[in-house]
């Protein structure tokens, strides 16, 4: 068989080769992206998943986990001293307070970027947005999907890479050169996810329906031709829909109950924390997880109830559940699911701190934030790095790197607790240019991106 008909393999089939993988390009030459491994890396955490929560928009830390009082304080903030946290909002976040065992706070994160669609691309790749390269770049759950093909269980039949609620801005970040296998299957909670879980008794006529399709278009899904890879690609996808829509475990995966929905919070952003922990407790495929909590971006009236108030309620209660229901849920070994799901809570960038803007707001600010880590090998309790007393400056690092933690660091960290080289490359891309799993030259300086090995137990 020829080298390109290789690659004509059922989805399945590419899920376990793994190290198959065709160009995004369609009219490049055909290549084979394989990884290779660069300088020695550890693996720090024991996480097979990872739930990456991104708050869309930049959630203000003056105001959260790093929190600042000031006149500009609500008195309804209800701040208080906690042991080892310091000023917290209880009147925000007190579900979050009762849980301090439960995760660890990072006070010293940086960005280079302070625009939102820049800020959130960093943050889905590990890599600064490039115009020319971009659409080659795989997202962070990508290349984890792609990692962890060769682990596939024969009963997998769920997408290694799911996306929740991701439209703005940049929107779900996909599997640029890799194949459209690892490319993010994407659920929107605010519609009527049903229909991934039909009943059992519409399978039939569904069945039929598909056979059919694949009779109408079953040349274009298996023309050779390189132009043709872009049905081939959609091809798998709807193999991968096919696959969930048949299983019988999907009907409970994609369900959200009237009790646990109130649990949750009653919106779109609590289902998706019921969804994810369904997808991580079934362990039927999917290894990492994009959910994205929208509207953070508080130029004006951020004080008011419809604003940082709502935002903060829903993530409050929403994550505290999901920490609580993954600690709870256990294996067969008797480990918790929670040990081997990598819990990752942060925005693009911070806010403004000090006193309000002009219209009541806080603006973008690149040079502080915070993000919150659990499961996965974390050392839960811990408060790493600290900023001034107005949180507008880093004063103290908190880690080896005795620097800011970048994006860059923050994927390396990812990677090594999912057991991945992260300093693997791949040479063979459409611009010919190597692929470094993590990038390490910053727009300034040669960064040498490192595991925050002390986030870890």
């Amino acid at each position: 068989m020829s080298r390109f008909e290789d690659h004509f393999l059922t989805r399945r089939e590419m899920l376990r080769v793994g190290s198959v993988a065709v160009t995004g390009y369609h009219f490049l030459p055909l290549v084979q992206p394989r990884a290779r491994a660069g300088r020695a890396s550890s693996v720090e955490g024991k996480a097979r998943f990872c739930i990456f929560v991104m708050l869309e928009g930049g959630q203000s830390h003056v105001d959260s986990w790093d929190f600042k009082e000031g006149p500009w304080t609500p008195p309804d903030f209800d701040v208080r001293t906690v042991p080892g946290f310091g000023a917290w909002p209880t009147g925000l976040y007190p579900e979050l307070g009762k849980r301090r065992d439960k995760y660890s706070l990072l006070r010293s994160m940086a960005t280079w970027e302070s625009q939102h669609g820049r800020g959130q691309y960093y943050m889905q790749t590990g890599h600064q947005h490039n115009p020319a390269l971009a659409p080659e770049l795989p997202a962070v759950g990508s290349v984890v999907a792609y990692e962890y093909a060769a682990r596939r269980k024969e009963t997998d039949s769920l997408p290694p890479f799911v996306g929740f609620n991701t439209f703005p801005q940049v929107g779900l970040i996909g599997s640029g050169f890799l194949p459209g296998t690892f490319t993010p299957f994407h659920i929107n909670t605010s519609s009527d996810i049903s229909a991934i879980a039909p009943k059992r008794q519409d399978l039939p006529g569904f069945q039929r329906r598909w056979e059919l399709l694949k009779q109408f278009d079953g040349r274009v899904r298996t023309d050779p031709a390189l132009e043709k890879k872009a049905f081939r690609d959609f091809h798998n996808h709807y193999e991968g829909a096919v696959e969930i829509m048949s299983d019988p475990r999907s009907a409970n995966i994609f369900r959200v109950g009237p009790e646990e929905r109130q649990r949750y919070g009653s919106n779109p952003v609590g289902d998706s924390f019921v969804l994810a922990r369904n997808l991580v407790i079934a362990d039927a495929g999917t290894h990492f997880i994009f959910l994205t909590h929208e509207d953070w971006d508080h130029h004006g009236s951020i004080y008011k109830r419809e604003n940082f108030y709502k935002r903060s309620s829903e993530l409050d209660v929403g994550l505290s559940q999901l920490l609580d229901d993954l600690g709870a849920a256990k294996r067969k070994d008797g480990t918790s699911v929670l040990d081997e799901t990598l819990v990752v809570c942060v925005g693009e960038f911070g806010r403004t701190p000090g006193e309000l803007t002009n219209i009541a707001g806080r603006d973008h600010y690149q040079y502080a934030f915070t993000g919150l880590f659990a499961g996965g090998g974390i050392k839960a309790g811990q408060v790493l790095g600290a900023t001034n007393e107005t949180g507008s400056e880093i004063i103290d690092p908190g880690w080896s790197g005795n620097r800011p933690v970048y994006p860059e660091d923050l994927v390396t960290t990812i990677y090594s607790a999912m057991g991945i080289d992260w300093s693997k490359t791949i040479e063979e891309t459409p611009s010919g240019r190597a692929y470094h799993y993590v990038e390490i030259f910053s727009p300034t300086e040669l960064l040498a991106n490192q595991v925050v090995r002390e986030l870890f137990a």
